[in-house]
């Protein structure tokens, strides 16, 4: 690592209205700067590529690409925009050629990114990580959307995306592989918005064969290494996605009764929980007490208050449901950006918003409905139902 001081001259003029005065100050600041390699391993990608390398090219030093077997024009795309292209052949197991890639890294740091992931800012992503780079790794805010539906937003989650290029971090797991620390625990810090990213990788066109996929790996590696609890994390999202919902719930139930759980999971075990118990029509007292432990549990994120409220219009609960609505809403005005756990709030917020209308429609008051509406129909601009119940109410 390149280390260097710079004294830089800081000018504070402050004009005051009696009696204009200056005050100067020298302030001695010490910048690090670092080697960044930027690494993919990537298989039939040339759709979304490009936009990846973009997003951090100029604020890197390399870019290594490693190719497990694309039959695309993929790697024509990684040469043209300068990366280092190498290949692996595929085994079934990401962290692999993960590995590999920190391998051929000469960087000090990496930024290891999936290729439908982008850097929102890109301008700001050398200096942020100058900034975070402080213990093993970095975990990142990456928002998850669905181009399909215009680039909506799914969810919100944190990974772990940029780490120190050391000899005892290596990526481990033959599906959602994570980065870890060989010689102990690894070590990380929350970053925050200069370095969040966009994930297209929810696009529901690709979803079944990647869940398919990943199912056949995590049995893969249960019957290689046994039965541990990111098994069942990852179980979770599979079997929920591919509809087989008792599994999911079962899966669920056992990572959030482990003490080895998630470090920024537990939001999203209980969502698709509640969710799985509502498909199969569970009574809404079940339903009840698990949302009220998720808000005890989590009780600064404001999903589950809305979740709530919704358990409580199904039994005929409403003047408390109407409370829990308007209390997600309060939650999510205020959460903090310290707050680190997984949230799927910001894409139901549009569909708070509608069901506060329906209740001051209830009531009668006419206007709060209609404000409500126009709320909803602002978030969800794509959204038929809202739409006609705001052209109804002007009408």
């Amino acid at each position: 690592m390149l280390s260097f001081v710079i004294d830089v001259l800081h000018v504070f003029i402050i004009n005051q209205i009696h009696g204009k005065r200056n005050v100067f100050a020298v302030e001695r600041i010490t910048m690090k700067h670092l080697k960044l390699s930027a690494c993919w391993i990537v298989r039939n990608e040339q759709d979304d590529l490009q936009r990846s390398i973009d997003s951090v090219k100029g604020q890197v030093d390399e870019m290594i690409v490693v190719d497990t077997g694309s039959t695309d024009r993929t790697v024509e795309i990684a040469q043209r925009a300068g990366a280092d292209v190498f290949h692996f052949d595929w085994i079934d197991d990401f962290s692999a050629p993960r590995n590999y890639a920190i391998e051929q890294a000469t960087g000090d740091w990496i930024i290891f990114l999936d290729a439908d992931e982008y850097f929102i800012e890109p301008e700001k992503v050398r200096r942020a990580v100058e900034k975070f780079a402080v213990k093993d790794a970095i975990l990142i805010p990456r928002i998850n959307i669905d181009p399909e539906r215009g680039g909506r937003e799914v969810s919100r989650d944190w990974n772990a995306r940029i780490f120190r290029r050391a000899p005892n971090l290596r990526y481990r797991g033959l599906i959602h592989e994570n980065i870890a620390n060989l010689n102990g625990k690894l070590e990380y810090i929350f970053a925050d918005a200069r370095l969040a990213t966009y994930h297209t990788g929810y696009s529901s066109a690709r979803i079944e064969s990647k869940l398919r996929r990943n199912l056949k790996l995590i049995e893969l590696e249960i019957e290689r290494d046994g039965h541990q609890v990111r098994h069942d994390i990852a179980l979770v999202d599979c079997y929920y996605g591919l509809g087989d919902y008792e599994r999911a719930i079962e899966h669920a139930r056992r990572a959030l009764t482990s003490e080895a759980g998630a470090v920024t999971g537990r939001g999203n075990l209980y969502h698709k929980m509640l969710d799985a118990m509502r498909a199969l029509h569970y009574p809404d007292e079940q339903q009840l007490t698990v949302v009220d432990e998720a808000i005890r549990t989590l009780p600064q994120l404001p999903e589950f208050y809305a979740e709530r409220g919704m358990i409580l219009c199904g039994l005929n609960r409403l003047d408390e449901a109407y409370l829990e609505f308007h209390k997600s809403l309060e939650v999510w005005r205020r959460m903090p950006s310290t707050v680190h756990e997984n949230s799927y709030f910001a894409a139901a917020v549009g569909k708070v918003y509608a069901r506060l209308g329906e209740f001051e429609l209830l009531v009668g008051n006419i206007v709060e409905a209609r404000k409500n509406f126009g709320k909803a129909v602002e978030l969800e601009p794509g959204n038929q139902e809202f739409k006609r119940r705001l052209a109804q109410l002007k009408g």
